[in-house]
Parts: structure tokens; C-alpha cells; sequence
């Protein structure tokens, strides 16, 4: 490991905390189980009835412990990895708990994520078998219901060095890297969120909406089910009209959110404002900005807002911000699109920024919330977690640019380098353009991340020879490659990509490029569909997407378009009477499809 730079100007760090009350987080799951037997533990509403599903902490600790013991069986044990791939459901909780209590390490396996990069997470973590209605990479498959068979089965013994979970991110090579989380760091965090939300012993109940793939999701699984609260689940087919109604539940307790969630609830609530809502709404993974928490205070004055802050590396979230207006905190004190602090660190964490002139400089992370490292890359582990001096702590280097202000509070303003956030997912752009120059006919790529006029990923794409690109094949390739949120809004072909006065790519230009694209495309211009109330769903289009003009046979992704802008292409046709859903808009191939039924 290489060492931390003796320029190191400002340090925070959280309390010392108590003694962990337990091995690992799967221990304090057990032990609610036998306290509260009767209670429900988790609970899913289905898409198509809207009927709950309900399964009660004594039937949990009893499917666990079977799956658990099946496991043991098949040799799952500490340094074990699972994987584990089932859409959001009891079973998918189940399995994850059991692979904890077997002694392994999970590794969530979205089925949405395309079947190329799954297959490759489970051969890189060299998974003994997948937990699942389907392997991957060759591997063993057993079924989510599997039965223990006869025979004796050693109890696993869980210690808080050995490997809890491993989950990917984005990796500026080309491909996902894995990051190894440690029991102690995941029961560290899971303690602390015990000690800042629950309320006078009150058992806690929160809404999970979002992919466990994704590690901010893990606030909302855990905390339930170590106080006695209740796990809400919600269903795959959740859209985001159903998140606006389900976090105005005034019998939730947390539900956690991402700043791009904040602009989908303004555009699906549509006006309406000084709602019910959740008890606290903790808010992380992009940075956040002054209007959009004015806009959150709008639509939910009663809830508690919390910034919150933490890469995958440092197990979700390593610090903390109260948003309520308080002698620490004015929300007056700030511009619309200033960063908030996300405050100071949680227990048994230390922060440290490298300041430069300006105050303002990398941040470093350490303390008990490390990840061992990434797996299966020593160089990239050793020069991001890097060793002080003369004490050999460890610190994680976020890559993050960030400051503290005179009330000693830390404030996260970006990044210095290509790595982007996309609806609260890291984004390396190097692995977009590591998946276009795969691609047979490119010759180069490369992909920068557009403000104005909306935030979008744009990608320049330089053909071999002659050959024109063929835009829905490439973008077809891609959504074969990477998830989603990695998938372009928009391709463009260049005869070749810029270079600066040094003959590297000059992504500024590229930058300028697209927002001037973009900006001049923003004139508000009828579609020539026709008239009626189809031309006015045309028209609304055009103007969520700003752009010119839209045709029947565009796609809406292709234009640009992503869930928050489907939901403000909804609202603006309900203001016109016209009922769309914004799922609708995501999932057809052409506006013509999604636009079927809607009447001249």
C-alpha cells in the first residue's frame, strides 16, 4: 500500500462508540426473531392484486435456519461466496440471511442486469454456487426452497473479520470491480443506524424499493429486522406514481432516497405539496443541493431529511447531516444549487481531507467501515487503500473533492476525475467506452455527462473506415453489455474525437459539444403529427426532452429520455387529460407504441 500524503490538513472523527453487541448483523436478526416471534418481519405488496404477503419473525428464523443448514451441507462457509438471484420477495430476503448465518458472503445477482455481466461477476468471485432459479458461469444451482438433507450439520461460527457480502461497481478498465465488505463493518454501520433512528426502543419500519445491488440499499433491509419492525417490500413493477403514494405512509419510519429521486416525486405528485410522509427520509449517493431539499420540504414538511454519505468501499454511508433547521443546520444559507454538507462522521470513522489552496481537496476515509479491498485486483487495493504514517491506519481514497466548513462539518463537492453519478449509481465513463470499443465496427469512444439543458450521458462514436454505425444496433449491443442506467442517451458518430494541444482527448470539448446540441435543440416547435390530443402528447414530449420535435418512430431513451423525464412527460398529459403511464413510455420501442390508444 502506498502511503497517505503528508500534505493532510483536516481531520474528523466519529466517537470511539460501544462494543459491538454482537458477531455480526445476522445475530441481532436471530435474536429479535426470538424476542418477537409473532410480529411481522417482512412484507410485500403484489403488482397485479395489491394483496401483502406477510411472513412473521418466527417462520423467518425457521426458513432461514433450513436454507442455512442446506447450505452448510453443500460446503458454504467463511470465505464462501454465494450467489444469490431472485427478484425483491421474502425468498430473496431469506436467502441473503441465510447465506450470512452459513457463514459465506452474498453476492446479489439483479435479474436485470444483462446475463454477460452476471456471468462474469459470479466466475470473477468464483461463487461455489448461485442460490436461484438459474447458474451462471457453469456454477452449482439450489433452489431458494432447498431442503436441508439428513445428517448432522456443523454450526457456523460467524467471526467479524470474515466476509459478509461482495458487490460490483463500475470500473474504469472496462469491467466491474468487486468490493469485499467485512461483518464488522457492516454490523459497525447497522448499530449505528439503531442508535440515530430508533426512536424510545420503537421498532422501526421501512419501505425497500430499490435493487440490493445497489449498497445504499442495505439501510433499509437491515434496520427493520434487528429492531422488530417490519421490512417492506417493494414489488419489481413498483413505478414511480406508486413511490410518491407509498412514501406518504405515515406509519413508515425510513425510506431512503437518492437526490434523482426528489425530481421524480416533484414531477409524479405534480403540483401537490404539504403531504404526509415517512418519519425520516434519508437521503444519499449523488450529491445533494440546496433547491432540491427546499422542494422535499415541500412536498413532506413533517419528515426528517438526513444527508447522507458513503462510497461501497466504506460500507453505504460513513457520515451524516441533519437537514432540520437547527443552530447547526439553515437551509436559508445557502443557493439553490450549492452542495449540503453531509456533516460529520458516523462512530468509530475518521475523515480526512487533503486540503489544497483553496481549502478543498481529496477525501479520505478510515476506520472500521473499510472494505478488505477489491477482489482480485492487488494494484488497484493498494494504491486505493493507502497506509498513514508511523501508525499504518488505513484509509480509503474516495477520489471524491471535499471541504469542511467553519462549523467543522464536512461538505462532498465532486469528483476530479472521469467518474460520474447516475441516479445515485457510480458510473465509470471509461467502462461505457470500454463497451462501444468492443463493439465490431468502432474504431474509438468516448462519453461525457451533460448538466444542460438536462443531465444525460452523450457518447461520440468513431466508425471504422467507411462503415456508418447503425444506431439501434449499437445501442442494443450495449444494453446486451451494461446495466441500464450505463446504457447512453444519446450516440452520436464523429469522424474522430478531439484532441487538446497535448494530443489527449479533449472531453471539454466534447462537453461543449453536446450541451450546444442540446441547448439548440430546446425550441418549442408543434410536431407535424397532426392535430388533437395526440399532437399535444407529442408536443409534451418534445418539450420534457428539449428537443425540436419528436416523430412517431423515435425512442424515447434514444432522444434522451430516462424514468425521471417518462414521469414529467406523465404529469404534463394528465394536465392535459391524457392518461399515460410513465412505465409505458420506458418499455415500448416507439413513441407511436407508447401512444397507442390516445385519441384524436
Amino acid at each position: 500500500m502506498t502511503e497517505v500524503s503528508a500534505g493532510v490538513r483536516y481531520s474528523l472523527k466519529g466517537l470511539d462508540g460501544v462494543a459491538p453487541s454482537a458477531s455480526s448483523v445476522v445475530e441481532l436478526i436471530d435474536r429479535q426473531c426470538a424476542r418477537t416471534p409473532g410480529a411481522v418481519a417482512v412484507a410485500m405488496a403484489t403488482a397485479v392484486s395489491g394483496a401483502e404477503r406477510r411472513i412473521g419473525y418466527a417462520e423467518l428464523a425457521g426458513d432461514v435456519a433450513r436454507l442455512a443448514r442446506r447450505l452448510r451441507q453443500e460446503g458454504v462457509g467463511p470465505g464462501r461466496v454465494v450467489g444469490v438471484s431472485a427478484e425483491r420477495s421474502p425468498e430473496l430476503v431469506v436467502a441473503l440471511l441465510a447465506v450470512l448465518k452459513a457463514g459465506g458472503a452474498f453476492l446479489y445477482l439483479d435479474p436485470a442486469l444483462p446475463a454477460e455481466r452476471l456471468g462474469f461477476m459470479v466466475e470473477d468471485a468464483d461463487a461455489a454456487l448461485v442460490l436461484g432459479p438459474q447458474g451462471f458461469a457453469g456454477r452449482p444451482v439450489l433452489p431458494l426452497d432447498a431442503q436441508p438433507v439428513a445428517g448432522e450439520v456443523e454450526e457456523a461460527a460467524v467471526a467479524p473479520g470474515d466476509l459478509a457480502y461482495v458487490i460490483y461497481t463500475s470500473g474504469s478498465t472496462g469491467r466491474p470491480k468487486g468490493i469485499l465488505v467485512e461483518h464488522a463493518g457492516l454490523l459497525n454501520y447497522v448499530e449505528w443506524l439503531v442508535t440515530e433512528f430508533v426512536a424510545a426502543g420503537k421498532p422501526v419500519t421501512s419501505l425497500l424499493h430499490s435493487p440490493l445491488g445497489f449498497d445504499f440499499s442495505l439501510s433499509s433491509l437491515f434496520l427493520p429486522l434487528v429492531t422488530g419492525g417490519e421490512l417492506r417490500l417493494a414489488p419489481v413493477e413498483f413505478e414511480h406514481e406508486s413511490l410518491a403514494e407509498a412514501i406518504q405512509d405515515q406509519t413508515l419510519d425510513l425510506v431512503r432516497l437518492t437526490p434523482s429521486h426528489i425530481e421524480v416525486l416533484r414531477a409524479a405528485l405534480d403540483g401537490r405539496c404539504d403531504l404526509p410522509g415517512a418519519r425520516v427520509l434519508l437521503i444519499g449517493g449523488e450529491v445533494l443541493r440546496a433547491g432540491q431539499v427546499a422542494a422535499l420540504r415541500a412536498l413532506f414538511p413533517s419528515a426528517s431529511l438526513y444527508n447522507h454519505y458513503g462510497p461501497a468501499e466504506a460500507v453505504v454511508g460513513r457520515c451524516f447531516q441533519r437537514l432540520d433547521e437547527s443552530e447547526e443546520f439553515r437551509l436559508a444559507g445557502y443557493a439553490p444549487g450549492d452542495p449540503l454538507p453531509v456533516g460529520r462522521p458516523i462512530p468509530r470513522t475518521e475523515l480526512v481531507v487533503e486540503q489544497g489552496p483553496d481549502g478543498a481537496g481529496e477525501l479520505l476515509i478510515g476506520g472500521l467501515g473499510l472494505a478488505r479491498g477489491y477482489l482480485n485486483l492487488p494494484e488497484l487495493t493498494a494504491s486505493s487503500f493507502v497506509r498513514s504514517e508511523p501508525d499504518g491506519r488505513v484509509f480509503y481514497r474516495t477520489g471524491d473533492q471535499a471541504a469542511v466548513d467553519a462549523q467543522g462539518r464536512l461538505t462532498v463537492l465532486g469528483r476530479a476525475d472521469d467518474q460520474v453519478k447516475v441516479r445515485g449509481y457510480r458510473v465509470e465513463l471509461g467502462e461505457i467506452e470500454a463497451a462501444l470499443r468492443a463493439v465490431d465496427g468502432v474504431r474509438a469512444a468516448a462519453v461525457v455527462r451533460t448538466v444542460r439543458p438536462q443531465e444525460a450521458l452523450w457518447a461520440f462514436v468513431v466508425g471504422l473506415g467507411q462503415s456508418r454505425l447503425d444506431e439501434p444496433e449499437l445501442r442494443a449491443e450495449l444494453q446486451r453489455r451494461l446495466p441500464a442506467y450505463m446504457v447512453p442517451h444519446r450516440l452520436l458518430a464523429l469522424d474522430a474525437l478531439p484532441l487538446s494541444a497535448n494530443r489527449k482527448l479533449d472531453r471539454a470539448a466534447l462537453l461543449a459539444e453536446a450541451e450546444r446540441i442540446g441547448l439548440a435543440a430546446t425550441v418549442d416547435k408543434v410536431p407535424s403529427v397532426g392535430g388533437g390530443r395526440l399532437a399535444e402528447a407529442y408536443r409534451a414530449c418534445a418539450q420534457v426532452l428539449g428537443v425540436a420535435e419528436v416523430r412517431p418512430t423515435d425512442n424515447f431513451l434514444a432522444l434522451g429520455g430516462d424514468s425521471i423525464t417518462a414521469m414529467k412527460l406523465a404529469a404534463a398529459c394528465r394536465r392535459l387529460g391524457i392518461g399515460l403511464r410513465s412505465v409505458r413510455v420506458l418499455a415500448t420501442d416507439t413513441l407511436a407504441e407508447a401512444f397507442a390508444g390516445i385519441e384524436n
